[in-house]
């Protein structure tokens, strides 16, 4: 009995040793087929490396984990994105709440979760597109200058150059959850309230129509112009995203990031200033001597806007193009520049 269960034991410790060099041959013969390695030596040691890089992954897998930055290429316009987004909530919070209720003592603590932050949202959204593409005209500026693309941008503007992308899907972002906001305006509580209130003021004052032209062509125009912008930014963002973008030429890519993007920019410029329509002469909306946000919010995008069409002229976009095929002025810096660089 002893001998027989000790020949099992040795039959089923040599099966189990064939089992296992029959999976080893396997797997470098499969090592062979993909690394190519003709001697099987070679491919053994291959072999052991490749266990052993994968037995190392998992056990320093959560240290190098934990030193890993989470997002940095992010750090930057989040940052951005907060500062502004704070300071506009601080701006119109002080303009549309705390106003009324110092002056008027009016509680209109209710406006905050949603007319307020609905104001926040498209200032900060189109501030962020603007710093999409004003690094841009910065470097082009910075170009015609020194004449020369050879010398090297300043760290602060190569940064931000860098982060364009993100900048840009941060402001695509913002400007959904504005659209999504808007959306929600009928369904708030205190609006069906105002429109009880503003349909028995108009019966008590006996008009039959309620129709004013030029505010429904303003509300007709702003909403289109808003969709449109939206839609151009959505397009801008599916473009980025790595598999799409490589199967773009660098033409293609350009055109759309570029010509599209100044578009999707203009549009939502537009979209804000017939917004406004009349506001700009109201005395009433400026409240404690402060413009609207809406005033505050174009500022930063027309200056980008007029910068690009001043970039367009044909003396500068010709002296651009000559400078990025390689042409340089002959100035001092770019002797110095080209004699450093023999």
């Amino acid at each position: 009995m002893e001998k027989r269960e000790g020949g099992n034991h040795a039959i089923d410790q040599n099966a189990g040793q064939n089992v296992m060099l029959r999976r080893d041959t396997g797997n470098l013969n499969y090592l062979n087929v993909d690394m190519q390695v003709a001697n099987p030596s070679e491919a053994a040691s291959l072999f052991d490396l490749h266990q052993a890089h994968h037995f190392g992954e998992f056990e320093h897998s959560s240290e190098q984990h934990c030193k890993q930055d989470l997002f940095p290429e992010w750090h930057l316009p989040m940052k951005i994105a907060s500062v502004i987004s704070l300071l506009a909530f601080i701006y119109t919070s002080m303009r549309d709440v705390i106003y009324p209720f110092i002056t008027r003592k009016e509680n209109v603590f209710y406006k905050i979760p949603i007319l307020v932050i609905n104001k926040v949202l498209p200032v900060t959204s189109i501030t962020l597109l603007a710093l999409v593409y004003l690094p841009g005209i910065l470097a082009a500026g910075f170009q015609l200058y020194f004449g020369t693309k050879y010398k090297r941008f300043p760290q602060w503007l190569d940064r931000w150059m860098l982060s364009r992308k993100q900048f840009g899907l941060l402001s695509f972002f913002f400007a959904t959850l504005h659209a999504c906001y808007s959306l929600c305006y009928p369904m708030r509580r205190s609006y069906r309230y105002k429109l009880l209130n503003w349909a028995f003021q108009q019966v008590k004052q006996k008009k039959e129509n309620a129709w004013i032209e030029h505010d429904v062509w303003r509300m007709e125009i702003y909403v289109s112009l808003g969709i449109l912008g939206l839609a151009l930014l959505a397009l801008l963002a599916i473009t980025s995203i790595p598999s799409v973008s490589h199967s773009l030429t660098w033409r293609e890519f350009h055109y759309i990031q570029s010509k599209m993007g100044y578009l999707a920019l203009l549009l939502c410029t537009v979209h804000a200033l017939v917004f406004a329509w009349n506001k700009w002469v109201d005395a009433k909306q400026f409240i404690w001597y402060t413009p609207p946000s809406f005033m505050v919010a174009v500022f930063l995008p027309i200056v980008v806007l007029l910068c690009k069409c001043l970039l367009l002229l044909p003396c500068f976009r010709k002296r651009i193009r000559k400078i990025r095929s390689g042409w340089e002025a002959n100035t001092e810096a770019n002797q110095t520049s080209i004699t450093s660089r023999l």
